[in-house]
């Protein structure tokens, strides 16, 4: 089983139009989420960071520090997600392999793409991983 398919049924699901903030860096973080349908963009300092798709995830860093939003995440074309709290999280990353995979290697991109933001802005000897 996909870990889409966990989600195809999932009672927290939220819509958003093309170009709306689903939220802002520093903001406060209770949910993350999974893209059903649409493109999300998410960006730092208005800096574009990647662009998710369907099956891309989000919110995830937030879910595992508890900590503010570290970048903005924005609608590029109209989305539907599925929001995920942390309990549900928990959950879902103890019943499918499949989604905490998923988490690990978004989690490994997000930092590849930290580390090209650093060497761009502040020069490739600032750049301590890759």
């Amino acid at each position: 089983m996909s870990f889409l398919d966990v989600f195809k049924d999932w009672e927290e699901v939220k819509e958003y139009p093309a170009r709306a903030v689903i939220f802002s860096e520093k903001d406060e973080a209770d949910f993350m989420y999974v893209i059903l349908k649409g493109e999300v963009e998410l960006s730092l300092e208005g800096e574009p960071l990647g662009i998710e798709s369907e099956g891309g995830v989000f919110g995830e860093m937030a879910m595992i520090q508890n900590a503010p939003r570290s970048a903005t995440a924005t609608t590029l074309t109209k989305v539907k997600l599925a929001q995920i709290d942390r309990e549900q999280f928990k959950q879902v990353l103890t019943d499918n392999v499949d989604f905490a995979l998923k988490v690990m290697a978004v989690l490994a991109n997000r930092l590849r793409a930290a580390d090209h933001f650093i060497a761009e802005h502040f020069g490739k000897r600032n750049a301590k991983f890759s």
